[in-house]
């Protein structure tokens, strides 16, 4: 496996990747993850966009030529009240091909954002998941972080 710098080539794959977990989320959520009709045809040039951003930190696995994996980790505004010790990461789009992968393929991309963020001096990270993405919330607890929020949704 390669990890390595995510180009506008890597896109469509990727947001193949993220429009699975998109449908996903939707079953556990179907309020709050609801998928727009419209989120593949939107994601396409925000991804193309990401991808060549140098604010961004945006990586690919590949394994056998293929986009097995990716993260995205942009800078947050961090709120006033709060001081981490410096800039704040937020990963919002970090997905693998299957769930078993998190070890892995997870891992690996997650070691190369995270090398990125401490050459840019970001004092932590905030990875966006579903609660009950149970895999991907085991592999985040295994690799050192800690859960430090929960969102409640409901109709109005």
């Amino acid at each position: 496996m390669l990890v390595r710098k995510a180009n506008s080539m890597d896109a469509p794959r990727c947001v193949e990747l993220v429009e699975a977990r998109r449908e996903e989320y939707e079953h556990y959520e179907p309020r709050f993850w609801k998928k727009a009709a419209t989120s593949a045809a939107s994601t396409l040039p925000w991804f193309e966009k990401l991808f060549s951003d140098d604010q961004s930190m945006s990586f690919v696995a590949i394994e056998d030529g293929d986009v097995i994996g990716f993260v995205i980790a942009r800078e947050f505004p961090t709120p006033p009240v709060y001081d981490p010790g410096g800039a704040t990461a937020m990963i919002d789009d970090f997905c693998v091909v299957a769930k078993s992968r998190w070890k892995d393929v997870g891992q690996a991309l997650l070691q190369q954002v995270r090398s990125d963020m401490r050459e840019r001096d970001f004092a932590q990270v905030v990875v966006v998941g579903a609660r009950r993405d149970l895999e991907k919330t085991e592999f985040l607890a295994g690799s050192g972080l800690s859960l430090a929020s929960t969102w409640w949704t409901s109709e109005v």
